[in-house]
């Protein structure tokens, strides 16, 4: 039965896969951000199913290969967000470029302010650049130790952020704003913080454990 089970979520979770690329990258079709998380929701769920359904389901490389799938998963939505998707203006256009640290934030801020733009689009520019990266936070340190150094992740995450900018610049796919940069780096790090605290410390660990103490 458990076999069944597994076979049916592994089909399911192929089906999904295919759907969800289907949808992002259909010329003309808005996935909007609820159906993002559900397919991301969907994802997980059959992920788990097929790879903790068994005997052997929790050894450390099952766990660290079901961890490196999420991650690849989160990479697709990720790059497709940043340079595809058409819910959020990735079409060939005219590529804005800022240098100015808080120039942004604060139109932004103040453009509410004024009444000239509503809470929500504050919310999907200002807080959806902070959680963009964020998973980062988690995924680094859990799947490459030398990522749980601080002097190692923060210039990894910032040289990451910095190489999408200058493609959404060169690409005309958005905008390469230094603003962009300080908050992805933030979502990032806050994450990383966290991972740093009990529970999260011990069980980031062990997803990637390495004989010599660290993180």
């Amino acid at each position: 039965m458990k076999t069944l089970a597994r076979v049916l979520a592994f089909c399911a979770l192929t089906a999904l896969l295919a759907r969800n690329v289907y949808v992002e990258l259909k010329p003309g079709m808005v996935v909007g951000i609820a159906a993002k998380l559900g397919f991301a929701c969907a994802f997980t769920a059959l992920w788990s199913l097929v790879c903790f359904s068994h005997r052997g389901g929790g050894s450390p490389g099952r766990r660290r290969g079901y961890f490196l799938a999420l991650f690849a998963y989160y990479i697709w939505m990720l790059l497709n967000l940043l340079f595809f998707d058409a819910a959020f203006g990735r079409t060939a256009g005219t590529a804005g470029l800022n240098t100015q640290p808080l120039l942004t934030i604060h139109n932004y801020l103040r453009a509410y302010e004024l009444g000239n733009i509503s809470l929500k689009w504050v919310l999907v520019n200002l807080a959806g650049n902070l959680a963009a990266f964020a998973p980062m936070g988690f995924f680094l340190p859990a799947l490459y130790p030398k990522q749980r150094n601080l002097f190692v992740f923060v210039p990894t995450v910032t040289v990451m952020v910095a190489l999408v900018e200058a493609l959404q610049y060169l690409t005309r796919t958005g905008s390469c704003d230094v603003d962009d940069l300080i908050l992805n780096t933030t979502g990032a790090f806050a994450v990383w913080l966290v991972c740093l605290l009990p529970p999260f410390h011990g069980w980031v660990r062990r997803i990637t454990a390495v004989k010599k103490k660290g993180f």
